[in-house]
């Protein structure tokens, strides 16, 4: 099903039979409000169904129509195309879709039955301006004259316009058919500060946070970036998480019994943009590391023998254990001890 160029294409093929049927719509439906669209087969009539226009077409052969593949909407995966070349298919969908209907079945949830999505705003339309982007006769003039190529500027982030040339000479006029083109996302705005974040060891922590409100285009990746409080602006970790469906990550990396300040920075193809404000975290404490071997001043009949810290305390130190040819002789909070 491909709407073009105010045309409703309809393909169907079943084993060896192809059957088209082709509803002209104009830009009747470039008015800012639902339309309503129905395809349906019944036995060999395929029929299509618009805002009260309809079409219809007769299969050369009956054929029963069994699907048992997954259902694409708005656009097939770049890996299958090349099974249906002969259907010439157009860039995917712009626009809005909602109660999407089967045969003898409930309105399908878009946003809750589609496995994967790509590129696709599942929270509602981005903009109510439809009326004004496709409709002929609202167009506005861009440029007159004789150059091949003209730039537009104060245009709206991540918006489809449309467009067309008109060609004049002294015989008169043409126009060519519309052609779509979409600017850049911009830059995120308001990106929210962690809403969440959990301790899993004195190494690690799980963040959780809200997507980001009024962000125009497509969120590409997300970071988390942990500061020390009261330290160099520079992170000591970062995590960069590529799947911008999910609204929790883990940071690693980080240094048990540490006062850490965490952000969120969201991106889309335009740029990146980290919250303002940061969620405070202390690390829990783990076990010491590079603890040092103790050394000795001799004496005739005694040991004087001592200690510094672990280069790695990884928390407070609340006892040290010495210990003589694998039996332990002394335990306490001190750093020296006399072995008589």
């Amino acid at each position: 099903i491909e709407l073009k160029s105010g045309i409703l294409n309809i393909f169907l093929r079943t084993g060896n039979v192809f059957t088209q049927v082709d509803l002209w719509l104009g830009l009747s439906y470039c008015d800012g409000k639902w339309n309503e669209v129905t395809v349906s087969k019944e036995g060999s009539v395929i029929s299509a169904t618009m805002n009260g226009l309809r079409e219809q077409a007769l299969e050369p052969r009956v054929q029963q129509l069994k699907v048992n593949s997954p259902v694409y909407v708005g656009g097939i995966p770049p890996d299958i195309q090349s099974f249906y070349k002969e259907l010439g298919l157009e860039q995917g969908f712009g626009g809005c879709m909602k109660d999407v209907k089967f045969t003898r079945g409930a309105v399908v949830n878009l946003a809750s039955v589609s496995s994967s999505a790509v590129r696709v705003n599942l929270d509602g339309c981005l903009s109510t301006d439809s009326a004004v982007n496709c409709r002929g006769n609202d167009s506005i003039l861009v440029y007159r004259g004789k150059e091949q190529s003209v730039y537009e500027s104060a245009l709206q982030p991540f918006t489809e316009y449309l467009y067309r040339v008109v060609a004049l000479n002294e015989g008169g006029s043409v126009s060519s058919v519309w052609t779509h083109a979409r600017t850049r996302e911009s830059v995120p705005q308001n990106v929210p500060t962690p809403s969440r974040v959990h301790s899993i060891n004195g190494y690690s922590i799980e963040v959780t946070w809200d997507k980001p409100a009024g962000v125009i285009g497509v969120i590409e990746k997300y970071i988390l970036k942990a500061y020390e409080v009261d330290g160099p602006t520079v992170p000591i970790t970062s995590a960069e998480l590529s799947d911008a469906g999910m609204l929790t990550g883990v940071l690693r990396g980080l240094h048990p019994f540490t006062n850490y300040a965490v952000t969120l920075t969201a991106c889309t193809l335009a740029g990146c943009t980290e919250s303002l404000h940061a969620l405070n975290i202390s690390t829990p404490q783990e076990a010491p590391e590079d603890v040092q071997s103790p050394t000795a001043i001799s004496f005739p009949t005694f040991l004087l023998m001592s200690w510094g810290p672990p280069k790695t305390p990884n928390g407070i130190i609340t006892q040290y254990t010495l210990y003589m040819n694998g039996t332990p002789i002394y335990s306490g909070n001190g750093t020296k001890y006399v072995v008589k």
